[in-house]
């Protein structure tokens, strides 16, 4: 008998939080959602488990009355975790974890879970587009690294700074996943909501660098101004930012695409090991017939 998906009360959060975190680095997606969700929340996601305690999937989601835009995968996204794929093959299918009939995003740390994916959406008709990126994280930050950040800044007549929201165009015209109307309000709710932060000249100006978190904690939509790059800007901020989410209790991790080597080389360069595969899998429903 298939059992029906269990929404977790906060008080259970701590919980399973602190079980995720003994399964890193394939939790780190669903853990990053749990650490938001704890504090503040501010993305207002729930948490959902085939069973409780002994838990075998997780997933995290906005609140169904939430993703009311069926075309905007940037708010209809989803976090999963899973030691059982039948088990999860099963909470898939129950219509209070997934709502197939919208555009939807799913993103984790397992490349298993594709097979699950797949054979689900195949039931609903949709069609499925991975990405699978390279994931790096890195466990802790000293904070002795800040005074060299802030050194190299001084000498180079640049300073730290917060993204406003008036800056959300270039970072979403920048943004590999972006540049569309709907990622553009993602990208604003981000930098109302979440840590950012960007380089600028020392006093006023546009941002010439900037990376951003986001709802799962990741650091994200990390850019360089092409006439600052090559000077060790990419490796400052991703350092900073890290210690920024590290001082709130969250996991540091970032992914990067295989054909981006320099990005590669300077989040190495920051201290980030490999560590394995992000995934993303954009859900396409079946397009009605069109009527004659």
């Amino acid at each position: 008998m298939q059992r029906m998906p269990l929404l977790l009360c906060s008080s259970k959060l701590p919980t399973l939080q602190r079980v995720l975190t003994q399964c890193y680095p394939e939790s780190l997606k669903v853990c990053g959602a749990l650490h938001n969700i704890i504090n503040e929340n501010p993305f207002k996601l729930q948490v959902l488990v085939d069973q409780w305690p002994n838990f075998t999937s997780v997933v995290c989601r906005p609140r169904l009355e939430d993703m009311t835009d069926p075309t905007d995968q940037y708010t209809n996204t989803y976090f999963m975790y899973s030691k059982d794929q039948q088990m999860l093959s099963d909470m898939l299918q129950d219509p209070q974890t997934i709502n197939w009939s919208h555009k939807i995003q799913i993103q984790g740390c397992q490349p298993a879970l594709g097979e699950v994916l797949r054979d689900v959406s195949a039931k609903y008709k949709s069609s499925i587009k991975t990405t699978s990126n390279i994931l790096y994280t890195r466990e802790s930050i000293q904070s002795t690294e800040e005074a060299d950040l802030l050194s190299t800044l001084s000498s180079k007549d640049l300073q730290f700074s917060s993204l406003s929201l008036d800056e959300a165009p270039p970072v979403n015209a920048e943004w590999g996943f972006g540049g569309n109307e709907l990622s553009l309000r993602y990208v604003e709710r981000c930098i109302q909501k979440c840590p950012t932060l960007c380089i600028r000249k020392r006093g006023v100006g546009p941002p010439l660098a900037w990376v951003l978190s986001e709802q799962s904690a990741e650091q994200r939509m990390g850019y360089t101004h092409q006439d600052y790059r090559n000077q060790g800007l990419f490796r400052i901020m991703v350092i900073k930012i890290a210690m920024i989410i590290q001082s709130r209790g969250g996991p540091l991790y970032c992914h990067v695409a295989p054909d981006n080597k320099r990005s590669q080389a300077a989040t190495l360069k920051a201290g980030f090991n490999v560590r394995g595969r992000w995934m993303q899998w954009n859900v396409l429903p079946m397009q009605p017939k069109p009527k004659i």
